[in-house]
Protein backbone atom coordinates (compact mmCIF):
# COMPACT_ATOMS: atom_id res chain seq x y z
CA UNK A 1 0.00 0.00 0.00
CA UNK A 2 1.44 3.40 -0.99
CA UNK A 3 1.94 6.19 1.49
CA UNK A 4 -0.73 8.88 1.69
CA UNK A 5 0.22 12.15 0.00
CA UNK A 6 1.34 14.88 2.37
CA UNK A 7 -1.00 17.88 2.66
CA UNK A 8 0.30 21.18 1.34
CA UNK A 9 0.64 23.23 4.51
CA UNK A 10 1.00 26.61 2.79
CA UNK A 11 -2.23 26.07 0.87
CA UNK A 12 -4.11 25.17 4.06
CA UNK A 13 -2.71 28.26 5.77
CA UNK A 14 -3.82 30.46 2.88
CA UNK A 15 -7.36 29.12 3.24
CA UNK A 16 -7.20 29.81 6.98
CA UNK A 17 -6.29 33.43 6.25
CA UNK A 18 -9.16 33.86 3.78
CA UNK A 19 -11.58 32.42 6.35
CA UNK A 20 -10.27 34.79 9.04
CA UNK A 21 -10.58 37.78 6.73
CA UNK A 22 -14.10 36.75 5.86
CA UNK A 23 -15.03 36.68 9.55
CA UNK A 24 -13.52 40.08 10.26
CA UNK A 25 -14.09 41.89 6.98
CA UNK A 26 -10.58 43.28 7.36
CA UNK A 27 -7.65 42.55 9.68
CA UNK A 28 -4.00 43.43 10.26
CA UNK A 29 -1.25 40.88 9.87
CA UNK A 30 -0.90 40.85 13.66
CA UNK A 31 -4.59 40.02 14.12
CA UNK A 32 -4.41 37.31 11.47
CA UNK A 33 -1.33 35.78 13.12
CA UNK A 34 -3.01 35.75 16.52
CA UNK A 35 -6.26 34.27 15.22
CA UNK A 36 -4.80 31.58 12.98
CA UNK A 37 -1.63 30.72 14.88
CA UNK A 38 0.43 31.34 11.74
CA UNK A 39 3.74 33.15 12.36
CA UNK A 40 3.57 36.80 11.34
CA UNK A 41 6.37 36.56 8.69
CA UNK A 42 4.44 33.70 7.07
CA UNK A 43 1.23 35.73 7.22
CA UNK A 44 2.94 38.53 5.28
CA UNK A 45 4.15 36.12 2.59
CA UNK A 46 0.72 34.55 2.27
CA UNK A 47 -1.28 37.77 2.06
CA UNK A 48 1.21 39.22 -0.41
CA UNK A 49 0.68 36.11 -2.58
CA UNK A 50 -3.11 36.46 -2.26
CA UNK A 51 -2.79 40.14 -3.15
CA UNK A 52 -0.77 39.33 -6.25
CA UNK A 53 -3.44 36.82 -7.32
CA UNK A 54 -6.21 39.38 -6.79
CA UNK A 55 -7.99 37.88 -3.77
CA UNK A 56 -7.03 40.46 -1.12
CA UNK A 57 -5.90 44.07 -1.00
CA UNK A 58 -4.23 46.28 1.57
CA UNK A 59 -6.39 49.12 2.82
CA UNK A 60 -4.90 52.47 1.79
CA UNK A 61 -6.04 54.10 5.05
CA UNK A 62 -4.59 51.67 7.59
CA UNK A 63 -2.63 48.44 7.92
CA UNK A 64 -5.58 46.09 7.41
CA UNK A 65 -5.94 43.51 4.67
CA UNK A 66 -9.39 43.18 3.09
CA UNK A 67 -11.01 40.74 0.70
CA UNK A 68 -11.50 41.69 -2.94
CA UNK A 69 -14.47 40.75 -5.10
CA UNK A 70 -12.50 37.96 -6.80
CA UNK A 71 -13.08 35.71 -3.78
CA UNK A 72 -16.75 35.48 -4.81
CA UNK A 73 -15.70 33.56 -7.92
CA UNK A 74 -14.66 30.70 -5.63
CA UNK A 75 -18.26 30.08 -4.61
CA UNK A 76 -20.27 30.81 -7.77
CA UNK A 77 -20.67 27.20 -8.87
CA UNK A 78 -21.21 25.92 -5.34
CA UNK A 79 -23.88 28.50 -4.68
CA UNK A 80 -25.82 27.29 -7.72
CA UNK A 81 -25.74 23.66 -6.54
CA UNK A 82 -26.34 24.58 -2.91
CA UNK A 83 -29.71 26.27 -3.37
CA UNK A 84 -30.93 23.32 -5.41
CA UNK A 85 -29.88 20.64 -2.92
CA UNK A 86 -30.46 22.52 0.32
CA UNK A 87 -33.58 24.56 -0.51
CA UNK A 88 -35.39 23.29 -3.57
CA UNK A 89 -35.02 19.51 -3.24
CA UNK A 90 -36.69 19.16 0.19
CA UNK A 91 -39.55 21.40 -0.96
CA UNK A 92 -40.08 19.29 -4.09
CA UNK A 93 -40.24 16.09 -2.07
CA UNK A 94 -42.83 17.64 0.22
CA UNK A 95 -44.83 18.67 -2.84
CA UNK A 96 -44.82 15.15 -4.27
CA UNK A 97 -45.78 13.76 -0.87
CA UNK A 98 -48.78 16.06 -0.96
CA UNK A 99 -50.04 15.59 -4.52
CA UNK A 100 -48.66 12.13 -5.32
CA UNK A 101 -47.41 13.23 -8.75
CA UNK A 102 -43.76 13.84 -9.69
CA UNK A 103 -42.19 17.27 -10.08
CA UNK A 104 -38.93 18.59 -11.54
CA UNK A 105 -36.72 21.59 -11.02
CA UNK A 106 -35.11 22.70 -14.28
CA UNK A 107 -32.60 25.38 -15.17
CA UNK A 108 -31.67 26.80 -18.56
CA UNK A 109 -28.40 25.41 -19.90
CA UNK A 110 -27.54 26.57 -23.40
CA UNK A 111 -30.72 26.17 -25.44
CA UNK A 112 -32.41 23.49 -23.33
CA UNK A 113 -34.02 23.16 -19.93
CA UNK A 114 -32.09 20.59 -17.90
CA UNK A 115 -33.60 18.64 -15.01
CA UNK A 116 -31.50 19.42 -11.94
CA UNK A 117 -33.72 17.80 -9.32
CA UNK A 118 -36.71 15.47 -9.59
CA UNK A 119 -39.03 13.34 -7.49
CA UNK A 120 -39.85 10.76 -10.18
CA UNK A 121 -38.16 7.95 -8.31
CA UNK A 122 -40.34 8.42 -5.20
CA UNK A 123 -43.61 9.61 -6.74
CA UNK A 124 -46.40 7.06 -6.34
CA UNK A 125 -47.79 7.70 -9.81
CA UNK A 126 -44.60 8.09 -11.88
CA UNK A 127 -43.50 5.61 -14.54
CA UNK A 128 -40.37 7.56 -15.53
CA UNK A 129 -36.91 7.02 -14.03
CA UNK A 130 -33.40 8.33 -14.56
CA UNK A 131 -34.51 11.89 -15.20
CA UNK A 132 -31.66 13.86 -13.56
CA UNK A 133 -29.61 15.62 -16.22
CA UNK A 134 -32.14 15.06 -18.99
CA UNK A 135 -32.45 17.98 -21.43
CA UNK A 136 -35.97 19.14 -22.26
CA UNK A 137 -36.76 21.21 -25.37
CA UNK A 138 -37.68 24.77 -24.46
CA UNK A 139 -40.56 25.15 -26.88
CA UNK A 140 -42.31 21.88 -26.04
CA UNK A 141 -41.92 21.69 -22.26
CA UNK A 142 -43.92 23.55 -19.63
CA UNK A 143 -40.70 24.58 -17.84
CA UNK A 144 -39.33 26.00 -21.09
CA UNK A 145 -42.52 27.91 -21.82
CA UNK A 146 -42.54 29.27 -18.26
CA UNK A 147 -38.94 30.39 -18.70
CA UNK A 148 -39.77 32.21 -21.94
CA UNK A 149 -42.84 33.87 -20.45
CA UNK A 150 -41.21 35.13 -17.26
CA UNK A 151 -37.56 35.70 -18.23
CA UNK A 152 -36.18 39.22 -18.72
CA UNK A 153 -36.88 40.42 -22.23
CA UNK A 154 -33.23 40.57 -23.33
CA UNK A 155 -32.58 36.99 -22.19
CA UNK A 156 -35.76 35.73 -23.85
CA UNK A 157 -34.92 37.41 -27.15
CA UNK A 158 -31.39 36.00 -27.14
CA UNK A 159 -32.66 32.48 -26.48
CA UNK A 160 -35.32 32.72 -29.18
CA UNK A 161 -32.72 33.84 -31.74
CA UNK A 162 -30.58 30.82 -30.88
CA UNK A 163 -33.53 28.45 -31.06
CA UNK A 164 -34.73 29.90 -34.37
CA UNK A 165 -31.28 29.28 -35.87
CA UNK A 166 -31.25 25.67 -34.66
CA UNK A 167 -31.78 22.79 -37.09
CA UNK A 168 -33.35 20.57 -34.41
CA UNK A 169 -36.96 19.66 -35.08
CA UNK A 170 -38.05 20.43 -31.51
CA UNK A 171 -36.76 24.01 -31.85
CA UNK A 172 -38.67 24.80 -35.05
CA UNK A 173 -41.60 26.52 -33.24
CA UNK A 174 -39.18 29.30 -32.28
CA UNK A 175 -39.42 30.54 -35.87
CA UNK A 176 -43.15 31.21 -35.44
CA UNK A 177 -43.06 34.69 -33.91
CA UNK A 178 -46.85 35.04 -33.79
CA UNK A 179 -47.25 31.65 -32.12
CA UNK A 180 -44.62 32.51 -29.52
CA UNK A 181 -46.33 35.81 -28.76
CA UNK A 182 -49.66 34.00 -28.23
CA UNK A 183 -48.05 31.40 -25.97
CA UNK A 184 -46.29 34.03 -23.84
CA UNK A 185 -49.46 36.12 -23.54
CA UNK A 186 -51.55 33.10 -22.52
CA UNK A 187 -48.95 31.93 -19.99
CA UNK A 188 -48.71 35.35 -18.40
CA UNK A 189 -52.47 35.71 -18.30
CA UNK A 190 -52.85 32.37 -16.53
CA UNK A 191 -49.79 32.92 -14.35
CA UNK A 192 -48.37 29.48 -15.20
CA UNK A 193 -47.28 27.43 -18.21
CA UNK A 194 -49.47 24.50 -19.29
CA UNK A 195 -48.46 21.51 -21.40
CA UNK A 196 -51.08 19.01 -22.48
CA UNK A 197 -49.92 15.59 -23.58
CA UNK A 198 -51.00 15.56 -27.23
CA UNK A 199 -48.50 16.87 -29.75
CA UNK A 200 -45.49 16.80 -27.40
CA UNK A 201 -42.64 14.33 -26.85
CA UNK A 202 -44.53 13.13 -23.74
CA UNK A 203 -48.10 12.37 -24.91
CA UNK A 204 -48.72 10.24 -21.81
CA UNK A 205 -48.37 13.19 -19.41
CA UNK A 206 -49.50 16.77 -18.88
CA UNK A 207 -47.81 19.38 -16.72
CA UNK A 208 -47.83 22.92 -15.37
CA UNK A 209 -44.79 25.02 -14.48
CA UNK A 210 -43.95 28.16 -12.52
CA UNK A 211 -40.78 30.30 -12.41
CA UNK A 212 -38.49 30.41 -9.38
CA UNK A 213 -36.94 33.82 -8.76
CA UNK A 214 -34.43 35.37 -6.42
CA UNK A 215 -35.28 39.05 -6.56
CA UNK A 216 -35.32 40.02 -10.22
CA UNK A 217 -33.21 37.00 -11.23
CA UNK A 218 -34.91 33.99 -12.81
CA UNK A 219 -33.17 30.91 -11.39
CA UNK A 220 -35.22 28.15 -12.98
CA UNK A 221 -38.68 26.64 -13.22
CA UNK A 222 -40.57 23.98 -11.28
CA UNK A 223 -43.23 21.71 -12.76
CA UNK A 224 -45.83 19.22 -11.59
CA UNK A 225 -46.69 16.29 -13.88
CA UNK A 226 -49.74 14.03 -14.13
CA UNK A 227 -50.86 11.12 -16.29
CA UNK A 228 -52.78 12.53 -19.26
CA UNK A 229 -54.71 9.29 -19.85
CA UNK A 230 -56.49 9.56 -16.50
CA UNK A 231 -56.31 13.27 -15.59
CA UNK A 232 -57.62 15.93 -18.02
CA UNK A 233 -55.77 19.27 -18.09
CA UNK A 234 -58.40 21.11 -16.05
CA UNK A 235 -58.25 18.51 -13.30
CA UNK A 236 -54.44 18.50 -13.34
CA UNK A 237 -54.40 22.25 -12.86
CA UNK A 238 -56.97 22.01 -10.06
CA UNK A 239 -54.98 19.36 -8.21
CA UNK A 240 -51.48 20.75 -8.68
CA UNK A 241 -51.51 24.53 -9.13
CA UNK A 242 -52.02 25.78 -5.58
CA UNK A 243 -49.59 23.27 -4.00
CA UNK A 244 -47.03 24.19 -6.67
CA UNK A 245 -47.50 27.90 -5.99
CA UNK A 246 -47.02 27.34 -2.28
CA UNK A 247 -43.80 25.39 -2.82
CA UNK A 248 -42.38 28.04 -5.16
CA UNK A 249 -43.24 30.73 -2.58
CA UNK A 250 -41.50 28.61 0.07
CA UNK A 251 -38.36 28.24 -2.05
CA UNK A 252 -38.25 31.95 -2.90
CA UNK A 253 -38.74 32.95 0.75
CA UNK A 254 -35.88 30.66 1.80
CA UNK A 255 -33.63 32.12 -0.90
CA UNK A 256 -34.49 35.63 0.25
CA UNK A 257 -33.56 34.74 3.84
CA UNK A 258 -30.28 33.23 2.69
CA UNK A 259 -29.52 36.29 0.55
CA UNK A 260 -30.35 38.68 3.39
CA UNK A 261 -28.17 36.79 5.84
CA UNK A 262 -25.23 36.95 3.42
CA UNK A 263 -25.43 40.73 3.01
CA UNK A 264 -24.31 43.58 5.21
CA UNK A 265 -27.15 45.77 6.48
CA UNK A 266 -27.88 48.47 3.93
CA UNK A 267 -25.44 47.27 1.26
CA UNK A 268 -26.21 44.41 -1.15
CA UNK A 269 -23.72 41.51 -1.10
CA UNK A 270 -21.31 43.46 1.10
CA UNK A 271 -20.49 45.85 -1.75
CA UNK A 272 -20.52 49.56 -1.19
CA UNK A 273 -22.23 51.92 -3.62
CA UNK A 274 -18.87 52.80 -5.17
CA UNK A 275 -18.38 49.13 -6.13
CA UNK A 276 -15.66 48.36 -3.61
CA UNK A 277 -15.78 45.56 -1.09
CA UNK A 278 -17.39 46.84 2.08
CA UNK A 279 -15.39 46.18 5.24
CA UNK A 280 -17.40 44.64 8.01
CA UNK A 281 -16.79 45.20 11.68
CA UNK A 282 -16.32 42.17 13.94
CA UNK A 283 -19.55 41.05 15.50
CA UNK A 284 -19.93 40.90 19.24
CA UNK A 285 -20.05 37.32 20.42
Amino acid sequence: MGTAPKPIRAFARGLDLLAALNRHGGATALTLARETGIPRPTVYRLVETLEREGYVARSPSDERWVLRLKVRSLSDGFEDEEWISAVAAPALYRLTGRIGWPCDLCTLEGTAMVIRETTHRVARFSIDRGMIGRALPVMQSSVGQAWLAFAPRSERETLLRLLAASDRKEDAPARDAAGIARMIAATRRRGFALRIGAGTPWPHTGSIALPVRQGARLLGCVNAIWMARTIPPEEGVRLCLEPLREVVAEIEAALQRIGSAARDPGEPDGIARDGTQRSRQPRAS
